[in-house]
């Protein structure tokens, strides 16, 4: 009976931390760029159990129920939506991230594209991280019209000032929708740019909200569950008591 109290609780537990990244993603619906995270489990602990006090043959496997093993980004393209801003880019493909350097110094990457020129005419994020060319360094501008090419080429006027950088790398969230690469981030040969569009998130609001009814009534019934437990644990000791 404890290992099903065990077993249950740690259940809730999981399901508390899948709830939590599931209210992340609706609480970013609205988040350019944002990807959503998908939670995943193992059994904690998993016995395999053998007839004849263990020197028989294998009956079957025993688990203690689920353990959280970590959160994974999934980069699904998000809707891609027109806002006729010619410093508004989009990647129109699942992979790739725009490069950026924070105000410390660090290189990160971004699904969100939208850009602006900052008072010193360099291409900064709207956050103010400076945007980087294929070969991340920052893209300063000349004073006069700037806009950008579907390859990523930035012309000021009919005259190309740099372009864009785009990369392929392993993404994990930095915070601040924000990547950082887990290799060495590649440049893509041929970027794919949507000018005056935005990504929105990949997040479908909808069923991330039927999901967190779900975790929600799970977490209920398996809290019913260790109520009921416990209390047939009590009535068993007071009848062992008894006799």
């Amino acid at each position: 009976m404890l290992r099903g109290i065990y077993a249950t609780a740690s259940g809730m537990a999981a399901t508390e931390q899948w709830m939590d990244a599931v209210a992340n993603n609706l609480a970013n619906v609205s988040t350019n760029g944002y990807k959503r995270d998908a939670a995943f489990f193992n059994e904690a602990l998993e016995r395999t159990l053998l007839a004849d006090g263990g020197r028989g043959p294998r009956l079957g496997s025993l688990g203690v129920g689920p353990a959280f093993r970590g959160i994974a980004t999934v980069f699904e393209q998000g809707p891609l939506q027109p806002t006729g801003n010619p410093l508004d880019l989009a990647i129109d493909a699942p992979d790739g991230a725009f490069a950026v350097r924070d105000s410390r110094g660090r290189i990160r990457f971004t699904r969100d594209g939208s850009f602006r020129v900052d008072s010193e005419g360099r291409l900064t994020t709207q956050r103010g991280e400076l945007v980087l060319d294929d070969r991340l360094n920052e893209i300063e501008l000349p004073v006069g019209q700037v806009s950008v090419d579907a390859d990523g080429t930035v012309r000021s006027g009919d005259r190309p000032v740099g372009t864009i950088g785009v990369f392929n790398a392993r993404f994990i969230k930095a915070g601040g929708n924000l990547f950082v690469a887990g290799g060495n981030p590649q440049p893509v040969e041929e970027p794919r740019i949507k000018v005056g569009f935005l990504e929105g998130s990949n997040v479908n609001p909808i069923g991330e909200m039927v999901e967190l009814i779900r975790l929600n009534r799970s977490f209920e019934l398996a809290h019913r569950s260790v109520v009921k437990q416990d209390e047939l644990m009590q009535r068993l000791i007071q009848s062992l008591q008894n006799r």
